[in-house]
């Protein structure tokens, strides 16, 4: 077990943890060199490689480095330790590739969920998003991903206030609702070349600026345990449905 108690208490509260120093160095390389390949064969339409935020989706397939740095690192297995005895596997068929090119000066005004295009029905959820860091972002403004502390348990009660399909109207902005969805501070995440980043689905979020001397890039999984698909609307009203072992630590 790489996770205390202490650890799924945090993922609980908070709705994500960072575990640092999880990928070696062999892996990361080898991702990073695929991700140049990608970006340098993509048509200049398909992504916009200019200051600010750049994304891309392809395929598990199009991307089997990046896919062992999920499988042949501690990586899915320390995923694994929130959802046992369930586990995790790509719930959509693409890896995210995420990078911010500086200078870039954005503050998000407010955090979203992923899934919720207008007139998408229904959202299209997941278990778990999964993002290792492949550059430093530890200071203010070095393309960190924006997250509301306890926003997943806000989501939640929204959900069971004004049904579980409301954010489809939004975007999955909640604070774009008519009332919107009151939440406490946001927070940069913080972590290093390596480290692994853990969030609940219904965590909010949103990209931030990058004023940094290098550009940011981070891998992101979308993660579900067997069955999610079918029991979507149960997550969303109670946010611990598949994660036994945060239950049973916050229990004691």
């Amino acid at each position: 077990m790489h996770l205390s108690a202490d650890d799924l208490r945090r993922f609980e509260r908070d709705g994500y943890i960072v575990v640092p120093d999880v990928v070696p160095e062999a892996l990361l390389a080898a991702a990073d060199t695929e991700i140049d390949g990608l970006i340098a064969s993509m048509n200049p339409h398909e992504g916009d490689r200019g200051p600010g935020p750049n994304l891309w989706f392809p395929p598990v397939s199009r991307l089997p480095r990046c896919d062992d740095v999920l499988r042949l690192s501690p990586a899915l297995g320390i995923a694994d330790e929130l959802v046992a005895p369930h586990h995790l596997e790509h719930r959509f068929d693409h890896i995210q590739v995420a990078t911010t090119v500086p200078p870039h000066r954005h503050i998000p005004g407010g955090p979203h969920i992923d899934g919720h295009a207008p007139g998408q029905d229904p959202p299209e959820s997941f278990t778990m998003l999964a993002g290792v860091f492949l550059t430093d972002q530890t200071a203010h403004q070095s393309g960190n991903l924006w997250v509301w502390p306890g926003s997943h348990l806000a989501h939640s009660r929204l959900f069971h206030e004004r049904g579980s399909k409301v954010l489809l109207l939004t975007g999955g902005h909640s604070t774009l609702l008519n009332p919107p969805l009151t939440l406490g501070p946001p927070t940069e995440v913080t972590g290093r070349r390596g480290d692994l980043l853990l969030a609940h689905f219904l965590l909010g979020h949103n990209k931030g600026g990058n004023l940094a001397s290098h550009v940011r890039r981070t891998i992101y999984y979308r993660l579900a345990v067997s069955g999610h698909p079918a029991r979507w609307e149960q997550t969303f009203l109670e946010p611990w449905t598949e994660y036994g072992p945060v239950v049973s630590a916050t229990a004691r």
